[in-house]
């Protein structure tokens, strides 16, 4: 669906599953521009799970890290998204800086979705798939 040298975005229609990787650390301007494709994916499909792979970000600029606490998690709340599980990478710090994103997003009541992080692929995409109870 979207292919950069630094991100990509990949749908399973059928699967009802969208997955994107980071490839590098990345500036903020690609942050945003990966973000926002992400953001045009979901509303375009109407994808409900989705899995983030962040292993290879790296560290987050802090105008990157504003602006995905705010902007991008409420642009995902205005899609069909339900659940967003993302891989983390192996530095503590780096995981640190994602997870304050997060719960600041938390914070500002602009998750309207479940997320949840993980260091590996296999349970990520395990939750991601899980059936929501009803």
């Amino acid at each position: 669906m979207y292919t950069s040298d630094f991100y990509t975005i990949e749908v399973d229609i059928e699967g009802n599953l969208l997955q994107s990787r980071w490839h590098r650390p990345v500036s903020d301007q690609e942050i945003k521009a990966g973000g926002l494709k992400l953001y045009e994916a979901l509303r375009e499909t109407n994808i409900e799970h989705a899995v983030a792979n962040a292993q290879h970000l790296g560290a987050i600029p802090s105008t990157a890290k504003d602006w995905l606490s705010s902007t991008f998690y409420e642009l995902l709340s205005q899609t069909a998204l339900k659940k967003l599980a993302r891989i983390l990478p192996e530095s503590v710090f780096h995981q640190i800086a994602l997870e304050s994103v997060v719960t600041r997003a938390e914070a500002l009541g602009v998750t309207k979705f479940e997320v949840k992080s993980f260091g590996n692929e296999q349970d990520a995409f395990a939750w991601a798939r899980e059936k929501e109870k009803v």
